[in-house]
């Protein structure tokens, strides 16, 4: 990663299962901690259990409840209502994005220099790096 970026913690939620492993391989491969998660539900359940994204990836078009739906549910309070980019084919008016309070719109197929762009420079750094263990772990402290 390139020196002075915060690494994101990146929310991919996709159902597109070649799709979701080579972008979070990529994100990875930055330094980034990418999860993904195929359904809101997997990824209201993520959030539950205490992972606090920076940045969230959202497809609309999902099985179960909707990317919409997710948005609608309040899943994303408990880690701060992170920037929610929707990323998908279906075309997404500008007028729909405000109203879910988006930060912006990536259209499928997208350039992986674009995606990285995205999660490099528009994540929420209000909280820094992940807080609740070092890396070395609770012997650490």
């Amino acid at each position: 990663m390139s020196s002075g970026i915060v690494p994101a913690r990146v929310l991919l939620i996709e159902d597109d299962v070649p799709l979701a492993t080579t972008v979070s391989k990529l994100l990875r491969a930055r330094g980034h901690d990418a999860r993904v998660a195929a359904s809101a539900e997997e990824a209201s359940e993520l959030i539950r259990a205490g992972y606090r994204p920076t940045i969230v990836l959202l497809d609309i078009n999902l099985p179960g409840d909707s990317g919409w739906g997710f948005l609608r549910s309040g899943a994303l309070a408990p880690a701060g209502n992170p920037p929610v980019f929707v990323v998908s084919a279906t075309a997404v008016p500008p007028a729909r994005l405000r109203e879910f309070d988006c930060a912006g719109y990536l259209p499928k197929p997208f350039a992986v220099p674009t995606l990285i762009e995205i999660v490099e420079r528009h994540h929420s750094e209000a909280d820094g790096p992940d807080t609740v263990a070092p890396k070395g772990g609770f012997d650490a402290f």
